[in-house]
C-alpha cells in the first residue's frame, strides 16, 4: 500500500486494503481493454465495462477510446438505446491534491453518479463530470463539458454545456 501511494505522489489513495487495490488494477486493466480503438466491437466494449461493474441496458453503442470512471465505475448508470461516441470521458468522482483540500476542504472531494437515460446521444470528445444527469433521448454536442443536468429532448453544447435548442417528441416519435 505503502508503493502504491509514493506512486501517486500528492493524490490520494483510494483503495484501502490490499484486496481493494488489485481490484483496482484489474478494473484498470479491463477498462484499458475496453477503451480500445481496436475494433473490438460495441457488444465487447459494453461487457468489458460491465464486468467493472457500470450498469449498462440494451443496445448501447460504445465507441473506441471512451474512459468510463476508473476508480468507481458502478456509479455511472447507460440505459437502453445510449450511443457514446469515442472520446468521451464519464467521471463520478474528483479527488484534489493534499495541498488543496486543505484550502477548499473535505467538500471538494466529490463523488456523485452518473446517469445516461433512454435514447441519449453524447459525441465525440465530451466529458461527463459527477453528479450528471444527461435526459432521455438528448443530444450532447461534440466537445462540451457537461456539468450540469440535460433536460430530456434537449440539444447541448459547448463549454460549459448549454442548452441550444428543445427536440419536439411528437416529431420524433412519428419518425
Amino acid at each position: 500500500m505503502a508503493l502504491a501511494q509514493e506512486q501517486l505522489g500528492s493524490a490520494k489513495l483510494e483503495a484501502k486494503s490490499t484486496r481493494g487495490l488489485f481490484r483496482s488494477f484489474i478494473g484498470k486493466v479491463l477498462q484499458w481493454m475496453a477503451m480500445t480503438r481496436f475494433p473490438i466491437g460495441a457488444k465487447n466494449r459494453c461487457r468489458l465495462e460491465r464486468l467493472r461493474g457500470v450498469k449498462i441496458g440494451r443496445n448501447v453503442f460504445l465507441g473506441g477510446g471512451n474512459i468510463l470512471d476508473r476508480v468507481r465505475p458502478d456509479l455511472i448508470t447507460i440505459d437502453d438505446e445510449v450511443s457514446l461516441a469515442g472520446g468521451v470521458y464519464i467521471l463520478t468522482h474528483s479527488n484534489p491534491t493534499t495541498p488543496l483540500r486543505a484550502i477548499l476542504g473535505e467538500s471538494a472531494h466529490v463523488i456523485k453518479p452518473v446517469h445516461i437515460k433512454k435514447g441519449a446521444w453524447i459525441a465525440i470528445n465530451v466529458v461527463i463530470l459527477p453528479g450528471v444527469t444527461i435526459g432521455e433521448n438528448s443530444i450532447v454536442a461534440a466537445g462540451s463539458v457537461v456539468r450540469k443536468d440535460v433536460p430530456p429532448y434537449t440539444v447541448v453544447g459547448g463549454n460549459p454545456a448549454k442548452v441550444i435548442k428543445s427536440i419536439n417528441p411528437v416529431l420524433s416519435e412519428e419518425n
